[in-house]
């Protein structure tokens, strides 16, 4: 279903995200940019290993992030400085090579001028990105705190003496949580694997109240009265809360695994591949429950999955990732109707149909990148093919693409 809405909720600016493996680097998540509009549901796929939920981790600081940046609600919550140091370096020997080459003087006075302004440059960025990183969310609190002043003392000032204690309860219990809030748990992620991301030695009731007692939430009756009605709202019911996750079955556990994210009231949930785990109609459920908690809430989701029939069902746009890279994006309709990028042909004719004729004719398309691509000279980008439809390409391809188009 397309959302009108044109607002970024969340953008990811040249996010890069490395893992040291002895002395070599992982490059799980490689230069990738998009930005997710308020409301919609956008879907990443790819084959197992491609960055798509280290993406998702990365955005919710479960990692401190290599390089590039993360914007939520138009603040930078997480921020790289790889690049800047990459182009200190770079500069610097840039510099050092005209000078072996030979300079005048005055040339290299004005090319040293020119280099020590680019490295002050940089050195204010790196700073600005360091400061983003840590403090985004102390800034955050203290707007909410501001907030609630602003809200609670002119109700304080003029309230009569029987209801002035009951107010100044509440707004004890409101400044506390807004002591304690954080921009980033305006996001929340469902995980993977339901069994290894419930604590096994908490009661269900534990496990959902969790965010709102770390929250600062102090009234035992405001938080079973939430975890209760979190619970009826994912099909499960009351007398589950005083029961531990191996109880449930996995469609059980996922529900709670939704509850627990909800209770938040985030503006954002990230999917993590929710339904995999799960046989063909508790995925069914699981995605309508889903679906009906996204019309309520006007939620905003990141959906990562394998299953491209339900990604194509669910989501409004697609992102296709490989090897770390985004290599396609485009609105869900378009990129089943249209795929260009050969790695996004090839995921397409891995879908089997329970036709036992088309299953027969059926022509599955290899991707071999060493192949498809010559990127020794003319190095790729993201490139947008037409309105909305962004594919990673160099200008040789840009050109072949848009003639197929034609």
């Amino acid at each position: 279903m397309e959302k009108n809405n044109e607002e970024v909720l969340l953008k990811i600016d040249h996010l890069c995200q490395y893992f040291k493996m002895g002395k070599s680097e992982l490059k799980a998540v490689d230069d990738v940019s998009f930005d997710i509009k308020k409301g919609e549901v956008f879907g990443l796929v790819g084959e197992s290993g491609c960055g798509k939920t280290t993406t998702g981790r990365s955005i919710i600081k479960l990692y401190n992030v290599t390089s590039g940046n993360i914007y939520f609600k138009g603040v930078r919550i997480g921020a790289g400085i790889r690049s800047y140091k990459n182009a200190i370096e770079k500069a610097r020997a840039e510099y050092n090579e005209k000078k072996t080459a030979g300079l005048s003087a005055e040339e290299d006075a004005r090319l040293k001028k020119e280099l020590d302004a680019f490295v002050g440059e940089q050195k204010a960025a790196i700073k600005a990105a360091k400061y983003d990183q840590k403090n985004c969310d102390k800034e955050y609190a203290q707007q909410r705190v501001a907030q609630v002043k602003e809200k609670y003392e002119p109700l304080l000032a003029k309230a009569a003496p029987a209801e002035k204690e009951k107010l100044a309860k509440e707004y004890k219990n409101e400044l506390r949580k807004a002591k304690n809030t954080k921009l980033v748990t305006q996001i929340q992620m469902i995980f993977q694997d339901p069994i290894a991301s419930l604590d096994p030695r908490l009661t269900v009731r534990e496990i959902i109240a969790e965010g709102l007692i770390i929250q600062g939430e102090r009234d035992k009756e405001v938080i079973d009265r939430k975890v209760y009605e979190m619970l009826e709202m994912v099909g499960l019911v009351r007398e589950h809360a005083s029961r531990y996750p191996h109880e449930f079955s996995g469609g059980q556990r996922q529900r709670i695994g939704v509850a627990r994210s909800i209770i938040m009231n985030p503006d954002m949930i990230i999917a993590d591949e929710p339904v995999s785990a799960l046989d063909v109609s508790v995925q069914a459920q699981v995605i309508n429950l889903l679906n009906e908690l996204r019309e309520k809430f006007g939620l905003t989701i990141l959906f990562v999955a394998h299953d491209l029939s339900v990604v194509k069902y669910f989501s409004d746009r697609i992102g296709v990732m490989y090897f770390g890279k985004l290599v396609e994006m485009a609105p869900s309709d378009e990129l089943f109707k249209n795929p260009l990028h050969p790695y996004t042909k090839s995921l397409l004719s891995a879908i089997p149909l329970p036709d036992p004729i088309y299953e027969k004719q059926r022509v599955r398309i290899v991707y071999n990148p060493l192949a498809e691509h010559d990127y020794t000279v003319d190095k790729p980008s993201l490139r947008e093919i037409k309105p909305g439809h962004f594919i990673q390409c160099n200008e040789a391809e840009y050109k072949k693409y848009m003639e197929e188009l034609k």
